[in-house]
C-alpha cells in the first residue's frame, strides 16, 4: 500500500487529497496491442466484413507514448524487439470475442508473422452491428521471468459515412456546460456539444470534426442545438424548434412530427444496445417530448406517433389531471419499456415527481408505488441503471434521489462512517453497464455510487475546477473522460483510474464480503419459444464464517416457469454456493390461440434477469451484477423446411422450367393467390427453383408425407412432429387424402380447408386456416358431425397422407404448421412434388416389359435348342467314331493274325 499526496508546500498525509494506491506482484509484466490496419468496407452493413488487425506486444515501461495512449499505427523500437524475440519463442496470439455468447460476433480466418513489421496479421471476420469486445490472449511463454497479459479491446464501429455539404449550418448547444451524446451501439462513436460548436467523432475522439446540417434543412436559423440522440442507424438533433435526422449515408432530412403543440423540448434514445425482443429490430426505439406532449417512435414503426399520456390513471390516484407536464425520458434495461418523469399535483396542492412506466408492446402505463417530493420546480432530470428492476435515480441540480429494490430515499455521500449532502450543482450522472454510476457535480468533483447502495463514494477527478469535462462509460465499463480545450476547438479522452480511485475512497475499509462471483449468462440474451427451457449457472466464492449468497431478480417472470437451486460446498476457509437457473414455457393450447387471435392475455413479451451478489461493497472489484434479456417469443430467423430424399440437391434443368395446366386442373371455387379467376384457360407457369429447391419424386400410386424440420438459420433445431396442413399454390385438383377423419381417430368432425374459406370469408388459405383458430378433431363434441370426410391434418406421427390418384406432373404446395403448442412463429414455407407413373404410362411399361420378356424367352429356347442339338450331334459323332476304332482294331487284329500264320508255315 503507497500513500500517494500532491508534492507542494503544506501538503501531507492528512490532505483530502491523498490516495492510496494497492500495488500487487504479478508475473505479467506486458499485455497485447491491437490497432485495426484496414476493413473491406467504410460503413457497416448488416452483414459481416473482414477486418485485418496488427497485434503485438507492449511494455508500458518502455512504450511509447502513442502506445500508451493507445494512439500508436505501428510498433515503437523497443515493442518491435519485444515482439520478435517473443515470436522466436513460440508466442502466439489469439484473438477471439470477451463476453460469452450464442452469436459468434468475431471469427479468426487466420494469423500470421510479419517479420518485416515485427507484428502479427490477424484477419478476422467482424459482425459490424455493433461494438466488437476483443480478448488477446497468448500461450504461456516466459521472457525475462515475465508472461504477457490477456488484454481486453474494443473495436470500434463506425455508422456513418461521409457527411460532406456544400452549404451548411454550424450548430453549436443551448447550455453552458459540455454535453455528450453516446452511440448505444458503439461508444466510440459521440457527439460533445459545447456553447461553441458540437464535435463528432466515430473513433473514440481520436479524431473529431464539427458537425454541420444543411441549411436547406435548417433554412438558415441560428443551428443552436436543444438536444440530440443516436440510434442504431440514425443521429436525431433538435435544433431551431426542428428535429432533423442524419441517416448513416451522412444525408440529412427534416422530420414532421404530426400533431405538434408548442416546442420541442427534448428527445431520448436507447442508451444501451439490446438484441433481443423488438430492440432486435435495428434498436430504432426514439422519444420526442414537448412540455405536455409525448411522441414515441418504435422498432417496427416508420414513424413519430403520438402518446396519450395516463391522465385518467392519475387522477384515479389523486392527482390533478389537468395538465401534466413532462420532465425528462429514460430507457430501462427492460427493452420493452419506456420511462416518463412528470410532475403531478396533489389533492393537497403539493408537487411532487412521479416516473411513469410506459409498456411498448401493450400500450399500457404504470404508476410507481411511490412518488418523490421536491420542494422546487427546477430542471429534473430520470436516470435508469443497468438492473432487471426499473431501478433510477431522479435529480435536480442539489438533490438526487434514488428509487432502488430496496426502498426509495435521498443519496447520501459516504465519508468513513459520516454521510453528509451534495453542497454543489450537478452537471451530469451517467450509468454503467453494471449497474454503478457517477455523479459529476460543476466543479468537476465526482461520486460514484451503484444499484441498491444508499451512498457515493467521492473521487479524486484530477481535473481542475475550471476545465470542461464530461464523462462516459465504455462497453467494457470502463469510465473515460473527455476534456474539451475551447480554444484549441480539441477534445481529448483518457481512461479514468475508477477501481483504484474507489478502493483509494474507501480505505482502510478494503475488505469484500465475497472473494469470486461469475456466471455464465449470455451478453446477447436468450430466445425462448414454446416447449423449450434455459438454463443459467451462478457462482459466488466467499469466506466460510460470513454469510453471502446468489441473489436473483426477475422482471415479467409471470411469462416463464422458474426453479432456483443452489448447492452449497463449504471448506475451512471458503464456502461456494453454485445456483442453477431454470426458466421454462408454462403455457397451455388455450392460452396460445388467446395469443394467437390478439387476446389481450399476453405469454409472450421481455423477461429481464439479474444475479448478484446478495452482500457487496464499494471495495469489491469486478462487476458486481449482470443483467440479461429473455425474449418470450418467435426467435429470429426461425422457419421450417420440407426435408428432401437424399440426391436431390442438384437439378439445373429445372432453372426456368415452364410447365403447362390445362384447365380441367384447376378448382373453379379455388380462393388461392395462384391462378384465381384462370380456370377457364389453360396457363403456363414457370418452375421457381431458387424458392422451391429441387421436386420432391413420388410415385403416382404412392402415398405421400412431408416431413418437416425446424431450423434457426440454418442450425437444425428438430423434427416438427406438430400438425400441418397444405394447399396448392395455383389452386390444382387432382389429389387428396387416404384417410377418413374416422380412420384419422377423430372424435369430433375435422376441419377442412374449405369449411375454413367459406367460414372465414378470406381470400388465402394461409391467413383463412392457422394456429389462431385451430381446433383438434381429437377433442369430443357433441354432436361429433360426420366423420367420414377426407382428414386433411397432417403429421408425422398421423395416419393421412397426400394421394394423387391419375395426376401427374409439378404440384407446388404452400404447407402451414397448425399447431400453436409448435411455435410462437408463423410457421410457413412451399415445396414441390413431381408425381410421375400414371396409370398410362404404367400400361405402356407392361407391354415394354412383355415384348423384353418374349424376346428374352425367345434367345432361351434357341440356347435350349441349340445345346440340345450339339448335344445330340456330339453322341452320334462319338458313336461313328467308335465304330471306325473298332473297325480299325479288328484290321490291325487280322493283319497280324495273317503274318504270324505265315511265319509258322515258313517254319
Amino acid at each position: 500500500m503507497y500513500v500517494v499526496y500532491p508534492d507542494v508546500a503544506g501538503a501531507g498525509t492528512s490532505d483530502d487529497n491523498t490516495l492510496h494506491v494497492q500495488v500487487l506482484d504479478s508475473p505479467s509484466c506486458y499485455r497485447w496491442y491491437l490497432i485495426p490496419a484496414n476493413r473491406t468496407a467504410d460503413v457497416p452493413d448488416k452483414s459481416g466484413e473482414t477486418w485485418l488487425l496488427h497485434v503485438w506486444i507492449v511494455d508500458d515501461r518502455h512504450a511509447s507514448l502513442s502506445e500508451l495512449n493507445n494512439t500508436a499505427q505501428e510498433p515503437s523500437e523497443y515493442s518491435a524487439q519485444l515482439t520478435e524475440l517473443s515470436w522466436r519463442k513460440k508466442q502466439h496470439p489469439e484473438v477471439r470475442q470477451l463476453y460469452n455468447s450464442h452469436v459468434q460476433h468475431v471469427l479468426s480466418k487466420g494469423t500470421a508473422y510479419s517479420r518485416n513489421s515485427s507484428l502479427w496479421e490477424v484477419v478476422m471476420e467482424v459482425d459490424n452491428s455493433a461494438e466488437q469486445a476483443l480478448l488477446v490472449s497468448g500461450r504461456p511463454v516466459m521472457l525475462d521471468n515475465c508472461f504477457v497479459r490477456d488484454t481486453q479491446v474494443l473495436l470500434h464501429q463506425p455508422q456513418f459515412t461521409d457527411r460532406t455539404v456544400s452549404s451548411s449550418v454550424s450548430l453549436k448547444g443551448s447550455a453552458t456546460a459540455p454535453v455528450l451524446v453516446k452511440s448505444p451501439v458503439s461508444s466510440g462513436v459521440a457527439l460533445l456539444i459545447t456553447s461553441t460548436e458540437v464535435l463528432f467523432t466515430q473513433d473514440s475522439f481520436l479524431t473529431t470534426e464539427a458537425l454541420i446540417i444543411p441549411d436547406d434543412v435548417l433554412q438558415s436559423c441560428s443551428g443552436e442545438v436543444q438536444g440530440a440522440a443516436f440510434t442504431a442507424s440514425s443521429l436525431y438533433v433538435i435544433a431551431c424548434n426542428s428535429l432533423c435526422r442524419m441517416a448513416q449515408n451522412g444525408t440529412w432530412e427534416r422530420v414532421i412530427v404530426q400533431g405538434v403543440s408548442g416546442g420541442l423540448v427534448g428527445l431520448k434514445a436507447r442508451e444501451r444496445h439490446s438484441r433481443v425482443g423488438r430492440a432486435q429490430v435495428d434498436d430504432e426505439c426514439l422519444a420526442v417530448w414537448t412540455s405536455t406532449q409525448l411522441f414515441v417512435k418504435s422498432s417496427s414503426e416508420s414513424s413519430l406517433e403520438l402518446t396519450s399520456l395516463p391522465t385518467t390513471q392519475l387522477g384515479a390516484s389523486g392527482y390533478s389531471n389537468n395538465t401534466v407536464p413532462i420532465l425528462d425520458v429514460s430507457f430501462p434495461s427492460d427493452p420493452e419499456e419506456l420511462g416518463v418523469l412528470v410532475q403531478v399535483l396533489t389533492a393537497e396542492g403539493d408537487n411532487k415527481v412521479l416516473p411513469l412506466l410506459y409498456d411498448l408492446s401493450t400500450t399500457v402505463w404504470s404508476l410507481p408505488e411511490f412518488t418523490m417530493q421536491h420542494s422546487s420546480a427546477g430542471n429534473f432530470s430520470l436516470l435508469y441503471l443497468a438492473s432487471a428492476m426499473p431501478e433510477a435515480l431522479v435529480w435536480d441540480p442539489t438533490n438526487v434521489t434514488y428509487s432502488f429494490s430496496n426502498g426509495t430515499g435521498t443519496l447520501q455521500v459516504l465519508k468513513g462512517n459520516m454521510t453528509s449532502n451534495l453542497v454543489e450543482s450537478i452537471q451530469e450522472i451517467i450509468a454503467g453497464p453494471n449497474g454503478d454510476f457517477v455523479i459529476h457535480l460543476t466543479s468537476n468533483k465526482l461520486y460514484y455510487g451503484r444499484v441498491d447502495i444508499e451512498n457515493v463514494v467521492e473521487l479524486s477527478p484530477g481535473e481542475l475546477p475550471e476545465a470542461e469535462v464530461v464523462l462516459f462509460f465504455d462497453v467494457l465499463g470502463r469510465l473515460q473522460l473527455v476534456n474539451y480545450d475551447s480554444t484549441a476547438s480539441l477534445a481529448t479522452v483518457r481512461l479514468f483510474p475508477l477501481q483504484a480511485e474507489v478502493y483509494s475512497s474507501m480505505y482502510p475499509v478494503t475488505s469484500c464480503p465475497y472473494h469470486r462471483f461469475s456466471h455464465g449468462i449470455d451478453v446477447d440474451g436468450y430466445y425462448i419459444d414454446v416447449g423449450e427451457e434455459l438454463k443459467i449457472w451462478a457462482m459466488i466464492l466467499y469466506p466460510s464464517g460470513s454469510y453471502n449468497n446468489v441473489e436473483v431478480l426477475v422482471r415479467n417472470g409471470h411469462l416463464l416457469q422458474q426453479n432456483f437451486s443452489s448447492e452449497i460446498l463449504p471448506s475451512s476457509l471458503y464456502t461456494t454456493e453454485n445456483m442453477t437457473l431454470h426458466f421454462s414455457s408454462n403455457v397451455t393450447f388455450e392460452m396460445l390461440q388467446a395469443e394467437n387471435s390478439g387476446s389481450s392475455y399476453g405469454t409472450t413479451g421481455i423477461v429481464t434477469v439479474e444475479v448478484r451478489p446478495k452482500q457487496t461493497l464499494y471495495s469489491c472489484r469486478g462487476s458486481v451484477n449482470m443483467v440479461t434479456s429473455i425474449s418470450v417469443g418467435c426467435p429470429p430467423n426461425r422457419h421450417i423446411r420440407v426435408r428432401r430424399p437424399f440426391g436431390t440437391e442438384e437439378c439445373s434443368s429445372y432453372q426456368n422450367y415452364i410447365y403447362t395446366l390445362s384447365p380441367d386442373m384447376y378448382d373453379p371455387t379455388y380462393k388461392g393467390e395462384g391462378c384465381q379467376g384462370c380456370a377457364g384457360n389453360s396457363t403456363e407457369v414457370t418452375y421457381d427453383l431458387d424458392n422451391l429447391g429441387c421436386p420432391i419424386d413420388v410415385f403416382y400410386s404412392d402415398h405421400f408425407r412431408p416431413t418437416v424440420d425446424l431450423y434457426d438459420g440454418d442450425k437444425f433445431v428438430r423434427e416438427v412432429t406438430e400438425d400441418f396442413f397444405v394447399w396448392e399454390a395455383h389452386g390444382r385438383t387432382g389429389y387428396g387424402y387416404n384417410a377418413t377423419m374416422q380412420q384419422a381417430g377423430c372424435a369430433c368432425e375435422a376441419q377442412t380447408l374449405a369449411a375454413m374459406l367459406t367460414a372465414g370469408n378470406v381470400s388465402s388459405p394461409g391467413d383463412a386456416w392457422g394456429p389462431q383458430n385451430y381446433q383438434p378433431c381429437s377433442t369430443p363434441c357433441d354432436p361429433p358431425g360426420s366423420l367420414s370426410g377426407q382428414h386433411e391434418v397432417l403429421s408425422s406421427s398421423g395416419v393421412s397422407a397426400l394421394k394423387f390418384g391419375s395426376s401427374k406432373g409439378i404440384f407446388v404446395f404452400h404447407l402451414k404448421v397448425l399447431d400453436p403448442e409448435c411455435s410462437y412463429c408463423v410457421l410457413q414455407t412451399q415445396f414441390a412434388v413431381r408425381v410421375y407413373g400414371s396409370p398410362r404410362e404404367s400400361l405402356d411399361l407392361y407391354v415394354y416389359l412383355a415384348v423384353l420378356a418374349f424376346i428374352v424367352g425367345t434367345v432361351i429356347v434357341l440356347a435350349l435348342t441349340y445345346y440340345m442339338y450339339y448335344k445330340l450331334m456330339a453322341g452320334e459323332h462319338e458313336k461313328v467314331l467308335q465304330e471306325w476304332t473298332n473297325k480299325e482294331s479288328d484290321e490291325q487284329e487280322g493283319k497280324e493274325s495273317e503274318e504270324e500264320e505265315v511265319k509258322k508255315e515258313e517254319e
